[in-house]
């Protein structure tokens, strides 16, 4: 039984750390979105969080956790198990339980805090350019507010990456408003709105 239960746990390991690992990567690799894509991140690296951090409550898994701990403070020695290498599986699934439950409140964190600019980033995407002028004090304001209070979002490079995809879609608005300008000096049918995205 423990060597099936020390396996499971092992596999236990590696697929949650692979899951912090995998959206980690994700995050790196998108670098022509927009804010409401940065928003959408944390709230699906949210709901990811929150499934595994429910796993890691459940009671199969406390029941395989008790049952490893247990063996390996027994100080009865077994040959063919350690106690050193339970020991070291339990103590790995600590270590992880605190990755999850970090990464699981800075995602919460981060969706909290990026929710309050929701209604200033509309006009960068349904916004005429004079609307956006007319909307930036405010979400500057916000943008202070989170750098001030929020507790995981305020570094340097989460707040370069915002400005980064503000700037983005700043642009992509700018550039959809002069292509529907042209089409409609020329008598042309005005294109739907394009994110930066979609636009690169």
């Amino acid at each position: 039984m423990l060597n099936d239960f020390e396996k499971i746990f092992n596999e236990w390991s590696e697929k949650i750390e692979q899951t912090l690992e995998e959206a980690e990567a994700e995050k790196k690799e998108d670098k022509e979105a927009g804010p409401r894509q940065e928003l959408e991140y944390w709230k699906q690296r949210m709901r990811k969080l929150t499934c595994v951090s429910e796993q890691l409550r459940s009671k199969n898994c406390r029941t395989v956790f008790d049952v490893l701990t247990f063996a390996s403070q027994n100080t009865n020695d077994n040959a063919n198990r350690p106690r050193d290498k339970i020991y070291l599986a339990t103590s790995k699934w600590r270590s992880i339980e605190l990755r999850v439950t970090e990464a699981l409140n800075e995602a919460k964190d981060n969706v909290k805090y990026l929710q309050t600019l929701e209604k200033f980033i509309e006009p960068l995407y349904d916004g005429t350019p004079e609307s956006i002028k007319d909307t930036l004090p405010a979400l500057m304001n916000a943008i202070k507010m989170i750098h001030t209070i929020a507790r995981y979002y305020n570094t340097n490079e989460r707040m370069t990456g915002l400005f980064i995809k503000i700037t983005n879609q700043m642009i992509a608005n700018c550039r959809f408003n002069i292509i529907n300008f042209r089409r409609l000096k020329l008598g042309m049918p005005p294109v739907g709105q394009l994110t930066a995205a979609q636009q690169a």
